[in-house]
C-alpha cells in the first residue's frame, strides 16, 4: 500500500505529449475492465475480516488518537446481481469481537460496502470525460476538472481525485481517491478510500477485486475508519431443498426470487468506496 508520505509526494511528471497514445490505450483497457465488472461480474461470495472505528484525532499528537468505538468482525459477503442488473451485497456475520456471532444486531461506527463492482467506476468509459487523466510510468492520475460536478454525468462521482497504479502486468494493483466532504455528503460516498486490488478467478475468467478496502469518513468531530479484506473468493451458486409435503413457493413469470439476508446492522452512514 502507498504510505501517505509517497502520496502527498504526488505522481511522477508525465513525460510529453508523445504519451498521448498510450494514455488513450490505457484509458480504453480500464475501460473494459471497469465495464467487465458492470456487466459481467457473476455471483460470487468471500470471507470479510474487518474493523470499524470510530477515532478522536489529536492534531498536534496523533500518537494520542482516542478510540470512542470500535468493533471487529468476520462474515461471509455474498454478491448476486438482480433483476435491475446490481450487484447487490449481503453479509452473514459469523465472529463479533473474537466471539461466535448468534446473528443478533450489530453497530458498527461504519460500514462499507459497494466496492467490488464499482472499484474501477472513474474509468467507465461514460465516466472518463468527467476527469483529467495524466499517464506516468505505473501510474495513472486522475481529478474532476472545475464545475464537473454541477454536470448531470459527473454528480454522482462526487467530484473525486485520485490515482491508479499498476503492476508488471499492466493491470490495476492499487487505487486511492478522495471527494471534497461537501460533495461526499450530497451523493453518500465515503471521503477517502483505497483498494488493493488482485486478479480473481470466477468461473474460468479473471476479475479485478479488492483484496483489501480502507476507507475514511469524518464527522461529528471524529473520523469514522473502516478496512477489509476478502480471502477465499469463489463463485456462489443459490441452492434450495424441496421438503416431502412442501410445496415451492411460485414466483410470478420473470419475476427473481427473493436476495439472501439483508445487511445485519445498520450503518450510522450510508457509504459506499
Amino acid at each position: 500500500m502507498v504510505t501517505c508520505s509517497a502520496a502527498a509526494q504526488g505522481p511522477p511528471p508525465a513525460t510529453s505529449q508523445s504519451q498521448t497514445p498510450a494514455l488513450q490505450a490505457e484509458l480504453t483497457k480500464l475501460a473494459a475492465d471497469a465495464g467487465l465488472l458492470h456487466t459481467d461480474l457473476p455471483g460470487f461470495a468471500c470471507k470479510e475480516t474487518a474493523l470499524s472505528q470510530a477515532i478522536k484525532k489529536n492534531k498536534r499528537n496523533p500518537q494520542k488518537d482516542k478510540i470512542t468505538a470500535q468493533i471487529q468482525f468476520v462474515a461471509n459477503v455474498r454478491a448476486e446481481r438482480s433483476g435491475d442488473g446490481r450487484l447487490h451485497e449481503s453479509l452473514e456475520v459469523t465472529e463479533v469481537n473474537g466471539k461466535s456471532s448468534s446473528g443478533g444486531r450489530f453497530d458498527p461506527p461504519i460500514m462499507v460496502e459497494g466496492g467490488f463492482d464499482q472499484s474501477l467506476d472513474f474509468f467507465l468509459s461514460a465516466m472518463q470525460a468527467c476527469f483529467h487523466f495524466t499517464l506516468s510510468e505505473g501510474r495513472i492520475d486522475f481529478v474532476s476538472p472545475p464545475g464537473a460536478f454541477d454536470r448531470a454525468a459527473c454528480g454522482e462521482m462526487g467530484a473525486p481525485h485520485g490515482f491508479a497504479l499498476f503492476d508488471e502486468a499492466g493491470n490495476v494493483s492499487h487505487l486511492e481517491r478522495q471527494v471534497p466532504p461537501e460533495y461526499a455528503r450530497q451523493v453518500h460516498i465515503v471521503d477517502f478510500a483505497t483498494a488493493d486490488i488482485v486478479p480473481t478467478e470466477l468461473g474460468g475468467k479473471m476479475y479485478p477485486l479488492p483484496a483489501k478496502v480502507v476507507a475514511e469518513v469524518p464527522k461529528d468531530g471524529e473520523v469514522l475508519h473502516f478496512e477489509a479484506t476478502y480471502t477465499g473468493c469463489h463463485l456462489f451458486k443459490a441452492t434450495s431443498t424441496i421438503l416431502p409435503g412442501v410445496a415451492p413457493v411460485a414466483y410470478p413469470s420473470g419475476q427473481e426470487r427473493p436476495p439472501g439476508g439483508p445487511v445485519t446492522g445498520d450503518a450510522p452512514v450510508p457509504s459506499h468506496p
